[in-house]
Order: C-alpha cells, then structure tokens, then sequence
C-alpha cells in the first residue's frame, strides 16, 4: 500500500466532493481546507489506505487498537495561503462513525507525522499519517471525512461522511458499502 499520492492538479476549480460520497483507496475528494470554515478554500484530500499498525507504545493507544492512515492533501489555493489540514479525517469500522485519530507518537518508523508547511500554493501537495483508534473487537477498514461546521445539508459531511475503502473489501453483513 502506498503512503502518499501523486496528486496532478487540473485547471479550473474542480467541485467540491458531496456528503455521502464512496470512494476507493487512491481516489482523491474535493473538500474544505479548514474543516471549521466549509465556505472557504477547497483542497484535495486523497486517501492511500489504512493498515493495523505495529509498534504503537501502549502509552498511545489508550485501550485501543492502533491502525496508520495514509492521506496526502494538495492545496488548490493560487497564492500562497495557510496550509490545509487533516482535521475531519478519521479512522471508521462502518463508514459512519469516526474512532478516535490522531497525530502518532514520534519515533515510528512506519508511521510519520509530517508537519503541515506553514504556507502552501496550488499543486503543492504533503503526505501525512494518522493514527486512529478502534474500540477492542471493532476493526477499522474505512477512512472518512466527517465535519459538519454549517448547519446545511450540503456540507453535513458528520451526517453522511465521505468514505474511502479498499474495493476488494467486503462489508460487513447488515452495513452495506457506501455509494458514490
């Protein structure tokens, strides 16, 4: 599995991803930069997969099963402006509901947190890995996007979450995959 994208960046403004979207592992979804500000900027948030991880200190997990998120975010700003983060990205064991994600701790080697550049332009892209936490027995095979900062169901994305998914997995009986 890869841990970053090489994303290419087509002229014009591409449309925003919407609420409910599936996508594959590779695939890349249009979506606010800042997850607090849906009409705002828009970037580029293509998620490579997600893996169990190994080497995760007990002091990290909290009770949880470690897995590593890849994602790789590409400003789509002409001038140089802040960087788009990862916040709204998250581990999920049905396309739904968000585990607990966050920065991994320092030192692994699997796993590398890279600092967002202060500023970024058009095209310019960073690969970063997350680290999210399923409850014991839950096992976490999607990736999705779940911010809901408006109110409006255009962007209700914790309602209806943008999820990526390994194609070649089955959904769990009763839970069908998600749609695009």
């Amino acid at each position: 599995m890869p841990i970053s994208a090489s994303v290419t960046v087509s002229r014009g403004v591409p449309a925003r991803t919407a609420p409910g979207t599936g996508l594959d592992f590779g695939a890349t979804a249009t979506l606010p930069a800042d997850a607090f500000a849906t009409s705002g900027a828009l970037a580029l948030f293509t998620v490579t997969g997600i893996t169990p991880a190994e080497g995760v200190p007990e002091t990290a997990t909290n009770g949880g099963v470690p897995y590593f998120i890849y994602v790789t975010v590409t400003s789509l700003a002409n001038r140089p402006s802040a960087a788009p983060g990862v916040v709204g990205i998250a581990g999920s064991p049905d396309g739904r509901a968000a585990a607990l994600t966050v920065p991994p701790p320092t030192g692994l080697p699997s796993c590398t947190a890279t600092a967002k550049p202060e500023r970024m332009r058009r095209g310019e892209s960073y690969a970063t890995c997350l680290l999210a936490l399923a409850d014991p027995g839950q096992k976490l095979q999607q990736v999705i996007y779940w911010a809901d900062t408006s109110g409006a169901d255009a962007f209700d994305y914790k309602t209806s979450p943008v999820v990526w998914r390994n194609p070649a997995a089955v959904a769990p009986s009763g839970s069908p995959a998600p749609t695009s």
